[in-house]
């Protein structure tokens, strides 16, 4: 498996941090998709939503461990995947995960990432942007939409917005949105408050589908660049 060392965007402090918890990462994460039919499956449902083809060229933004970069490859064997995360522990623990050669991951700063402009037919931000304030969103989103060829595709999984009070307050039980500090509950308000698909058409991409789990705790949209 090809790699590629830092280039210095993370601060001393977010790797600190983000590789402290990298080794209970997956299990928060395996503990958050239970009531959605389990992670494996969400994952594989995900992966369907980029409609991959045998070839395709997929750049993960912000990629964490690895686990969706193993259900793309589930999905269809045949791409070519560049992972990008800042955490450091994340990164190795996604290296391991996938060592083949279809994944290259590389340590830096999704908002930044010095890719070829227009060289993936797929771009995936899953389930990273409701930890960000929204300029850091925006400048992920559009960096999505650089990187993304004239006919790919952007999909972009987030926090949905549940339609009734019961299906909010049992997510935010669930996912420990009443823990106080929780560092991603202010994040998570603003981007659902602002609507992610509104983010996207302000960063240059049309939707062409919206896809929402069961119950409605996740939605992902999926666009192109430019007009449709």
């Amino acid at each position: 498996m090809e790699t590629q060392e830092a280039t210095g965007y993370a601060s001393p402090f977010l790797s600190a941090a983000y590789a402290a918890a990298s080794p209970l990462y997956d299990l928060i994460v395996w503990w958050g998709f239970l009531p959605l039919g389990g992670e494996r499956a969400c994952r594989r449902d995900f992966a369907r939503w980029l409609e991959l083809e045998p070839g395709f060229r997929v750049a993960s933004l912000c990629c964490g461990t690895g686990s969706m970069e193993t259900a793309m490859l589930a999905e269809e064997p045949a791409l070519s995947i560049r992972g990008v995360d800042l955490g450091s522990g994340q990164i190795a623990r996604a290296r391991r995960k996938n060592p083949g050669p279809e994944i290259t991951y590389t340590l830096g700063n999704a908002c930044r990432t010095e890719l070829r402009s227009g060289s993936f037919d797929r771009v995936l931000i899953a389930l990273a942007l409701h930890e960000m304030p929204r300029p850091t969103r925006l400048a992920v989103l559009c960096e999505a939409r650089r990187l993304c060829a004239p006919e790919g595709r952007v999909l972009a999984i987030e926090h949905g917005r549940p339609a009734t009070r019961a299906s909010r307050l049992l997510r935010a039980l669930w996912w420990f949105f009443w823990i106080p500090g929780n560092p991603e509950l202010r994040t998570s308000r603003d981007l659902q408050e602002s609507g992610l698909d509104a983010e996207m058409t302000q960063c240059g991409l049309t939707v062409l589908e919206r896809h929402v789990t069961r119950p409605d705790w996740i939605e992902a949209f999926l666009a192109v660049p430019g007009s449709a």
